[in-house]
């Protein structure tokens, strides 16, 4: 018997981290007058006026998607777990401390290690999560209990996939602007992964 005694708490626990990370987020780019929402990726939100909120927001999804890692392996039928899409959720949620951290070390004698490693823990999350998302939605399609109603999140997954790889290629395009539709895209992934994994458990 499949003991599924983590998903709701983990659920309630990625749906709460996420909208507070929504909102904190999407209140910086009203409340931080001087960047250009357009031209200007979260990053720079995390130090300056409100910083503190922005980096305690990071901080708490990363408390989800660990969480997550956990509760949608265990949502999942045991044929079709996926290690892997549990592996790559908890990657990204102990990468995003360290892309908030870092930005502290901006202007110090570490500038430049905390700028690699910035650089790379925020690439690094971008993909896990996007190859999570898709495994994880490929994998609930074939789901007895999943299957029903996966076919929304299938499509957020590709969508967010393909924001993200437009960024790549198509370099003249606002990176501010095209980031943060990319972050936009997985956290509504992550409210219907939530919302789907925890209605599984209660059908």
């Amino acid at each position: 018997m499949t003991d599924t005694r983590p998903v709701l708490p983990t659920a309630r626990l990625l749906l709460f981290t996420v909208t507070v990370f929504a909102l904190v987020c999407g209140a910086a780019q009203f409340w931080r007058h001087d960047l250009d929402p357009i031209a200007i990726p979260l990053s720079l939100y995390l130090t300056g006026p409100g910083g503190e909120y922005v980096r305690l927001a990071y901080y708490l999804i990363s408390m989800g998607l660990l969480g997550f890692a956990l509760g949608g392996y265990r949502a999942t039928s045991p044929r079709l777990r996926s290690r892997l899409a549990s592996v790559l959720f908890a990657g990204a949620g102990l990468a995003l401390p360290l892309v908030a951290i870092t930005e502290l070390f901006i202007d110090s004698p570490h500038e430049n290690q905390a700028r690699l490693i910035h650089g790379l823990a925020a690439q690094a999350t971008f993909l896990w999560l996007s190859f999570g998302m898709l495994l994880s939605s490929a994998r609930w399609r074939r789901d007895a209990v999943l299957g029903t109603g996966s076919m929304p999140g299938w499509i957020i997954a590709w969508a967010a996939t393909i924001v993200l790889w437009l960024q790549v290629f198509l370099r003249d395009l606002p990176h501010g602007l095209m980031q943060k539709l990319t972050i936009g895209l997985i956290l509504v992934w992550l409210v219907w992964a939530a919302r789907h994994v925890r209605r599984a458990v209660h059908a």
